[in-house]
């Protein structure tokens, strides 16, 4: 069975092709250039065969609302995740499990399977959000903090005379002109940020973490520590491929 899996975030749209959990192409969207012209190309591309199966992880509801309904009328199979998460049997120490996002879920559901417990889901989007799978396979909530790009945006955009810079590895602390300082700042300051969090994460619950990171920036923080056992940019729709063939009817 072919699945295809659509990740809509609040800046990018990830659609995913998968044949036995094997990665066959993949497209990503800005989410204000999707509209019925892109979604038909979309279609040509990942929905030639009527067979195909697709699931959608949504934290834009506008956007899974206009997916869904060009999917309807254009007699695409489609899966709904809200369903097939009701199978599964995972414990959530969260207040209220209404706010969880469909992505962060997904991504624990996925990292339980995988490593069983004692993991941390660290996941670069528009926001960087840490989750907690804790040593006793719960989901014990997590962390979230502004993201690389939006963070480098309203720096742009709220000060008068600092440029936009682009995310980037840097090796020197210390930068010597304003752009440097900037790249600097901003690699450095979320490594420093993310050694920080989970030192403090171990702390309060007394165990030692394995750590997987996703998202658009997770490659540039390869090698940032030694509990990393997991760098995968697409570990979200792997995820999502994972639910809708275990789940699915």
């Amino acid at each position: 069975m072919t699945n295809v899996t659509i990740d809509i975030g609040n800046t990018i749209i990830s659609f995913c092709m998968f044949k036995k959990n094997k990665l066959l192409k993949h497209v990503r969207v800005p989410k204000e250039q999707l509209d019925l012209k892109v979604l038909n190309n979309l279609k040509k591309i990942f929905f030639k065969d009527p067979n195909v199966r697709s699931l959608i992880s949504s934290v834009v509801p506008s956007i899974e609302k206009l997916i869904k309904s060009f999917f309807k009328d254009n007699s695409v199979h489609s899966v709904s995740l809200k369903d097939l998460l009701k199978k599964i049997d995972i414990k959530i120490n969260i207040k209220n499990k209404k706010e969880i996002g469909d992505d962060r879920l997904t991504n624990i559901i996925y990292s339980k399977k995988i490593y069983k417990k004692s993991v941390i889901v660290i996941d670069f989007g528009t926001a960087t959000t840490f989750d907690v799978l804790n040593s006793k396979g719960v989901y014990f909530g997590g962390i979230i903090t502004p993201g690389i790009d939006l963070s480098l945006n309203v720096l742009k955009y709220k000060t008068s005379k600092l440029p936009l810079v682009k995310f980037k590895k840097t090796k020197k602390v210390i930068g010597f002109n304003t752009k440097e300082a900037i790249e600097s700042g901003f690699f450095w300051g979320y490594c420093s940020m993310i050694e920080g969090l989970i030192k403090k994460i171990e702390q309060e619950q007394k165990d030692v973490f394995k750590i997987i990171l996703t998202g658009g920036n997770a490659n540039y923080f390869k090698g940032i520590h030694k509990q990393v056992v997991l760098i995968d940019e697409f570990f979200t729709s792997k995820a999502l491929n994972y639910i809708l063939d275990e789940y699915s009817e």
